[in-house]
């Protein structure tokens, strides 16, 4: 009903607030607005009859007054009755305030006359009534913005206090440091000048007074001719009435006195009356500094948590918190003093409180801290942390020992304080006392595993067994039971012990976590004991794995247990995953990578022989074993290891091309030849007649490889590198057409041989044929679309031309064709000026971040601006991302040659030995040129170097 009411009243005066703006309506329409007030009604109409008011009497009318009219009798002097009071007259202003302003000032087009139409009518209820919903609704407005007027007020408020703080809060901060000011600096502090003008400065130096002589003392001493300071009798005045004139006044002495007066009360501080000092000249410092308050907060922050903190502590006392709290409170704010008491009291109070008694011997100096932790004890006794830091206050080792011998009389069962106290004893001593501990904390592993290792083999063993007999549920007591075996020497005796350990503790209940196991594992290996690890491996690594996941499951703990640097765990889970998978050769090319990268030649020889007996088929078996034993220098054994792989696997390609490689590379190119010759007959495979021929080109016998590469062309006419082949040999005996009509067959042949039209197109360029070239790129993009390295060709054959606007849009048209190619986006970088070029980087790293062509011109870009660091930094992801990237090999190298030291050149070289590239524009061209045939990885790699340019 309420709410109905106050809606209605809002309704009433909004309509009796639109009629103040009919004026408005009034000179805006044309036609005449309905009358608001009809102008004929009276102005008195509605208001109250005035006092002796006759109604008729102006006509003539007689009216009648009766007692209640007038009321009963009054007498002169009493109050009169003002309860029907004259209607008071309304004062000049008021009237004029009243009567409407029509000037023309007042007056608006739009919204007519100023004021209120209705400055005339009488106020009634209904007004009231109206003022007083409208007043209801300004002030409910008000209640939903209050909240936030008051919160932006405040927001404001500390914004301006943060922007405009007061002089003493922003030196706060500087007045602190000075404590780090040193004496010197104080004296070096030059004064402060006078800012005043010259009258001011010299307005307190026309006032001189000159000092009077000794003699004009001694005659104005009342009569008397001088008095004299006797020592004995103490201080004397040098004026009347003060001293007992003994003789004539000596001045020296008076100030020999008063230095005797300063000395003896600088002797009343400095020792109080226990004879300690009170006043330290070299902590005097220290201590100023330690009174400066440590809390940079506001101080009303700190009275309000003064309060709440004794509002807690007066309605719960025996909360140990609050009085911590407290304490700490007052030792932030610098009063260390009111902390100590603080805290104490809390001691008293609430005396069970091992918190409170440990937190007041923090507080307090050390001696007194003593005091405290022996009241602490009476109170609480079984209090394991009170004893250790009662140990911890004593400064004598016997002091100590002593401490923890009274404790362990009170608290025999705990092993932090039998712990504590046989670390400060000696072996002998300390042996004593774990064979007691062992009896009072029997459930203590800790404790059993220290006697053990104390204790001789024989005892050991005696003391593990009691301890497996006390806890049959830890597995540490078996580990360590294997441990000691393997460092006797009793190697037979780890296995069992760890079989055992798993079958006792499966019998107890104990879960077997594989995990937890084979950390074990891992600290045994660390430890050194490897045979432990081994057998921890063998046992548990099949717990709990199913029999389909095994072999995926044992790899990855492998090479977990590589990245952890735990090399033993990772053999020995590669051992055993071989005794249950035999014949899975990619277990056994696992096994061999890692012992060529962690373990040493005869392991891995001996893990090879142990593969190509079960895996005879193998043929990257046999090869490896071969090699190693040729990297060892045992030739003979590694033509052996072939032999066998012949008798295992005839008419093997990969066997007879690695028996062609291991002759030729040792001299033995006879033996090559009639190997090849073998080759061809019994297994005549595109692989074979091209090293047949490629041979005969080392070997500088031409035509012979020209007509093999024809017989091999007859028979393969499809193997592209038998036309490139034949091409390049045509070229080094000058005959281009016959060079020309190779590659030209070739790409018949072949048309989808990327190689065979570079080759073309870049003999036509060499013969100075630009157009036939572009053409053949053309062409060569119309047969093989998409293709980078055909983009990158045409673009490179303009620039050489000088036509580096054809380029530029040749260049937009192929990262559009190839938007992702890095080979692309790596010549971009340095197709554009130098100001462009970065901007060009972050491009190609967003669209080809992890591609190793970006990468590295990346680090050339940061070559060319002298970033060394940076391009270290690149160069190393460069090579990181594709090791067999041999182009990021060279520029690294060449990179170190010049910016760094020989550490870092041997670096990149052995890492670029150890990852044996093959690809890149650079590379490929002197590794395949057959000067180069027979080079080595660390010769081609100085080789790319020296032909690399410096980036510009």
């Amino acid at each position: 009903m309420q709410d109905d009411l106050f809606f209605l009243g809002v309704t009433l005066m909004t309509n009796l607030r639109g009629y103040s703006n009919c004026s408005n309506i009034t000179m805006a329409s044309k036609l005449p607005p309905p009358p608001i007030v009809n102008p004929k009604r009276k102005n008195f109409l509605g208001q109250p009859a005035p006092q002796g008011y006759v109604a008729g009497v102006g006509r003539g009318a007689t009216g009648f007054t009766t007692r209640s009219d007038i009321g009963p009798a009054r007498d002169a002097n009493d109050v009169p009755d003002d309860r029907h009071p004259a209607p008071a007259k309304r004062k000049k202003d008021d009237e004029e305030d009243l009567e409407e302003d029509l000037n023309d000032a007042n007056y608006d087009e739009f919204a007519g006359y100023g004021g209120s139409l209705f400055n005339k009518d009488p106020y009634d209820k209904d007004d009231e009534e109206a003022d007083a919903v409208y007043e209801a609704i300004d002030e409910r407005m008000d209640e939903k913005r209050r909240e936030y007027r008051e919160k932006r007020r405040k927001e404001e408020i500390e914004k301006y206090r943060q922007e405009r703080p007061k002089i003493q809060q922003q030196f706060s901060d500087l007045k602190r440091e000075l404590c780090a000011v040193s004496e010197d600096e104080w004296k070096n502090i030059p004064e402060v000048g006078d800012a005043r003008n010259r009258k001011q400065r010299l307005h307190g130096r026309r006032e001189k007074f000159t000092p009077l002589p000794d003699s004009v003392l001694t005659r104005n001493l009342g009569g008397e001719s001088g008095t004299s300071i006797d020592p004995k009798s103490g201080l004397a005045s040098a004026f009347p009435g003060m001293l007992t004139p003994t003789g004539d006044l000596d001045l020296r002495k008076i100030g020999q006195a008063r230095n005797t007066l300063m000395d003896i009360k600088l002797n009343q501080v400095s020792d109080s009356v226990s004879g300690q000092t009170v006043v330290d000249p070299k902590g005097y410092l220290t201590d100023l500094q330690s009174m400066i308050p440590t809390y940079g907060g506001d101080i009303n922050d700190i009275k309000k948590a003064r309060l709440l903190l004794k509002s807690v502590r007066e309605t719960n006392p025996n909360h140990p918190p609050a009085w911590i709290a407290s304490a700490r409170l007052e030792e932030v704010t610098g009063k260390l003093q009111a902390a100590r008491n603080l805290i104490l009291r809390g001691c008293e109070t609430c005396p069970h409180s091992e918190d409170l008694w440990l937190e007041a011997a923090r507080l307090v100096p050390v001696d007194t801290a003593k005091n405290v932790i022996a009241q602490a004890v009476n109170h609480l006794v079984n209090s394991v942390k009170l004893w250790i830091k009662a140990s911890e206050l004593e400064q004598d080792m016997k002091a100590k020992k002593r401490v923890f011998r009274k404790a362990l009389e009170h608290i025999p069962n705990s092993v932090r304080l039998w712990k504590a106290a046989v670390e400060l004893e000696e072996p002998e001593d300390a042996k004593i006392l774990l064979s007691r501990a062992v009896e009072c904390c029997p459930t203590s592993v800790e404790l059993w595993l220290a006697l053990a290792r104390l204790e001789t083999y024989e005892n050991a063993r005696k003391v593990l067994n009691k301890a497996r007999e006390n806890i049959p549920t830890d597995r540490q007591i078996w580990i360590t039971a294997a441990k000691l075996e393997e460092a006797h020497g009793n190697t037979t005796m780890v296995e069992k012990i760890i079989d055992r350990s798993i079958n006792s503790l499966a019998a107890n209940g104990v879960e077997i976590n594989r995990e937890h196991w084979l950390k074990e594992a891992v600290d045994a290996e660390k430890s050194g004991a490897v045979l432990t690890c081994q057998a921890i491996i063998k046992f548990v690594i099949g717990h709990g794995v199913e029999d389909e996941d095994r072999k995926h499951s044992w790899l990855e703990d492998a090479d977990n247990f590589t990245s952890q640097g735990a090399f033993e765990c990772s053999r020995a889970v590669y051992s055993h995953a071989l005794e249950i998978f035999p014949a899975k050769k990619s277990i056994w090319l696992r096994a061999a990578h890692f012992e060529r990268q962690h373990g040493t030649r005869d392991s891995l020889e001996s893990l090879l022989q142990r593969a190509v007996a079960h895996c005879p088929q193998a043929e990257v078996l046999w090869l490896m074993g071969a090699k190693s034993k040729w990297l060892a220098g045992d030739v003979p054994a590694a033509r052996s290891i072939l032999s066998l792989a012949f008798q295992a696997n005839p008419n093997s390609e990969e066997i007879w091309l690695a028996a062609v490689k291991l002759e030729s590379e040792n001299w033995e190119y006879e033996r090559a030849r009639k190997l090849l010759a073998k080759a061809r007959n019994s297994a005549p495979t595109p692989r074979v007649l091209m090293k047949s021929a490629k041979l005969e080109w080392h070997l500088g016998d031409l035509g012979e490889a020209l007509k093999q590469l024809q017989t091999a062309i007859e028979q393969f006419p499809d193997y592209p590198k038998f036309y490139m082949m034949q091409g390049q040999i045509h070229g080094l005996q000058q005959r281009m057409t016959l060079a020309r009509d190779s590659y030209s067959l070739g790409t018949k042949k072949c048309p989808t041989s990327v190689p065979l039209w570079l080759l073309l197109a870049r003999l036509d360029e060499s013969q100075g044929n630009m157009t036939r070239a572009r053409s053949v790129l053309e062409k060569a993009r119309q047969k093989n679309p998409q293709n980078p390295q055909l983009w990158l060709e045409a673009i490179r054959l303009e620039w050489k031309t000088g036509l580096k606007d054809i380029a530029s849009a040749m260049m937009a048209k192929a990262l559009q064709d190839c938007p992702t190619s890095g080979l692309l986006w790596a010549e971009t970088i340095f197709l554009v000026d130098r100001p462009q070029r970065k901007t060009k980087s972050v491009d190609a790293l967003k669209k080809c971040e992890h591609d190793p062509h970006v990468l590295l011109a990346v680090s050339k870009l940061f070559w060319t601006e002298r970033k060394t660091q940076k391009c270290r930094e690149w160069f190393n992801r460069a090579v990181k991302i594709d090791p067999d990237f041999g182009d990021a090999w060279g520029y690294f190298y060449k990179f170190e040659l010049l910016h760094g030291t020989a550490e870092e050149q041997n670096d990149v070289k052995k890492r670029c030995v150890q990852a044996e590239p093959r690809h890149g524009e650079v590379w490929t061209t002197i590794s395949k040129s057959p000067q180069n045939w027979r080079a080595k990885t660390e010769d081609i790699l100085l080789l790319v170097a020296e032909a690399l340019p410096v980036p510009v």
